[in-house]
Order: C-alpha cells, then structure tokens, then sequence
C-alpha cells in the first residue's frame, strides 16, 4: 500500500481480527481475514455486492464508475460494516491491506490505476 495508513494488517486492527478470534471453531489455516468463510461471501461475491450497491445507490444515488469500480467501493464498505458495523456520514476508517488487496484483485481496474484511503473533508460535514 502506498501509504502508511493503509499499511495495516488484519491483525493489528481489533476490529477486523475479532471476526477471525471469534470463529467457532476456529480452523487452524486461518491466519488472515481474507481466508475467514464468510469473507468471500461478504466482499466478493458479485451476487451479494450488486444487491449491496442497489441499496447504497438507493440512499446516496449512483457512482459514476465502472461495474468493477462499483464491485470495490461497494465490497470495502461491506467490509466496514461487517468489522465495526455502521458507522455514519463522514466516519471513516482505513481497511488492511490484505482486504484491500484481495478486493483489488478480485475487481481489478483495466489501467490498475486505484485511489487509496481517504479521510474525510472538512467540507463534508457541511
């Protein structure tokens, strides 16, 4: 990652690394969250990220972006949400790498060309 904000691994980040303590039992070839069951199913699974950006397009209206474009940012909030749950306008929190990698592979953009966590503006709130 090119920033050291997005340099985090999963398991320094509590949040993240709980959704692996707490799997019960708890397959010893888990090392990562990318390899806990429910992540494909939660942040990779096209089928579950269309019904996901449906919703989201219904609140905040539609991204102008490609349908991979649309498959990331709406897999990284899924993600967000199934570590702290919601969160609210213009709270953000930056995701492991090995989420964000994984994520970008699975979605790849045509020129790799991504954007990297942002925090919010301090026009945002207005």
């Amino acid at each position: 990652m090119e920033t050291v904000v997005e340099s985090l691994c999963c398991r320094e980040v509590s949040a993240f690394w709980s959704l692996v303590e707490d799997l019960t039992p708890r397959p010893a070839d888990v090392t990562c969250l990318t390899q806990h069951p429910g992540f494909e199913a939660c942040c990779l699974n096209p089928f579950v990220l269309h019904i996901a950006y449906s919703h989201f397009r219904q609140d905040h209206g539609p991204l102008q972006a490609s349908t991979h474009e649309q498959y990331r940012y709406t897999a990284y909030r899924q993600a967000i949400r199934w570590a702290y749950g919601v969160l609210g306008r213009s709270i953000r929190k930056p995701l492991p790498s090995c989420v964000v990698s994984t994520i970008r592979q699975q979605f790849q953009s045509g020129d790799q060309t991504y954007q990297g966590f942002q925090w919010p503006r301090l026009d945002e709130n207005e």
